[in-house]
């Protein structure tokens, strides 16, 4: 099905055009799955012909989705923002990956790309932490009054959600794009060279470097009350999950790990409940894998 799929989008430049543009509608409305899916056409279209005509199945996207979001809001920096995560940087990632070769140095340029909008997001604010301390208390309050109401000092559940919002934010953009970078390579591998994306898929590995720094993260958000560090350990949660998984997969390829048990996996990280948990362990496990794996088994 997915072989057909992306042999229809590419035969046709306005095929894929159209279906950028109804995912883009479709992502404002907090459907994640069409949000992953306006990251992945275009990075596909990018992948197959050039970066050129990836921006333009992108821009198809994004105006659908600024009209959507335009019809219920004023314009914004932030919106401008949001538009420019989800539709260039996956082109931009794209391109970058068809001119490397290497699946692993998008996965780490995305992280870096995704803490460098952060850390800029801190010092372009004053404060960060009150950007959200209002809202949250909106949100509050609504789900008082719908009869929901969470136990424990709602003061203290503000603070802590609106110290960490940033962070999970560029979590969740970076899941989204890089996720739409991944879809799109995987397309196109089953157009050129089926089984080609699992290999490069389970090599990812954030490295020494990227390791220790996330491992510093991790110590500084739990030491300090620093919403910036609170902030990028999300954003190393997220890019630590991501090599858990690929580790799975390479369990999964060598034999030791059940299909059932993959296939679970990706069933838990999609249902709401369980998602946080699941992103948790991975994340774990990823971290453990980015260590204990011998660099040399990467080649």
């Amino acid at each position: 099905m997915h072989r057909t799929l992306a042999a229809w989008l590419t035969e046709r430049p306005w095929r894929a055009a159209v279906a950028s543009a109804v995912c883009g509608a479709l992502s404002p409305q907090m459907l994640a799955p069409f949000a992953v899916l306006a990251a992945a056409i275009p990075s596909l279209i990018a992948l197959r012909f050039n970066v050129k005509a990836g921006f333009g199945i992108a821009a198809a996207g994004a105006v659908a989705a600024a009209a959507v979001v335009l019809s219920v809001t004023e314009p914004s920096v932030w919106i401008v923002l949001a538009f420019g995560v989800l539709f260039v940087c996956p082109v931009l990632l794209a391109g970058l990956l068809r001119s490397s070769d290497s699946l692993n140095l998008c996965f780490q340029v995305a992280v870096l790309g995704a803490a460098c909008v952060l850390i800029g997001v801190h010092l372009a604010l004053a404060d960060p932490v009150a950007v959200w301390t209002s809202l949250l208390r909106q949100v509050l309050d609504s789900m008082a009054q719908a009869g929901i109401r969470l136990e424990g000092d709602q003061d203290e559940i503000v603070a802590v959600w609106a110290r960490t919002m940033w962070g999970a934010l560029a979590a969740l953009a970076l899941a989204t794009v890089f996720g739409g970078v991944l879809l799109g390579r995987w397309w196109l591998s089953l157009l050129q060279s089926p089984g080609q994306f699992g290999v490069e898929y389970r090599q990812l590995r954030l490295g020494v470097v990227l390791g220790t720094v996330a491992t510093a993260l991790f110590v500084l958000a739990l030491a300090s009350d620093s919403s910036l560090f609170a902030s990028l350990a999300w954003v190393a949660f997220a890019a630590l999950a991501f090599q858990g998984l690929a580790a799975a997969h390479r369990l999964k390829a060598n034999g030791r790990l059940n299909r059932g048990w993959l296939a679970a996996i990706y069933v838990l990280l999609v249902v709401p409940l369980s998602m946080s948990i699941t992103v948790f362990i991975l994340a774990v496990w990823g971290f453990a894998d980015n260590w204990l794996r011998p660099k040399a088994r990467i080649a």
